[in-house]
């Protein structure tokens, strides 16, 4: 079988897909390990791509309608947001520097 293309993962979180097209690929990573771990990979890229706001206007609008659906995605989205604060922040100390 060919492999599925991240930008098919993509639309798949998105709910972009056709009816058809998304119970193929759900009946294939249900079966393959390989793209099920892809499917995390990517969704937690499309959530750093949504809280560092660098999603078309389309595709925010597809993650607001559909993927924040669930308390558990939406906790996902708010620990990601939590992070970018952190990591983002200037007062935050940088790694001293090893000795020796």
């Amino acid at each position: 079988m060919p492999r599925v293309k991240s930008e098919v993962i993509k639309q798949y979180l998105l709910n972009a897909l056709s009816e058809a097209d998304c119970v193929q690929f759900e009946m294939r990573y249900f079966e393959d390990d390989d793209l099920y771990q892809r499917l995390r990979a990517v969704e937690e890229e499309l959530i750093t791509d949504y809280v560092y706001e660098r999603l078309t206007d389309s595709e925010r609008w597809l993650f607001d309608e559909h993927y924040c659906v669930t308390p558990e995605r939406r906790e996902r989205i708010e620990m990601a947001r939590t992070w970018r604060k952190v990591v983002s922040d200037p007062r935050r100390k940088q790694a001293p520097r090893p000795l020796g």
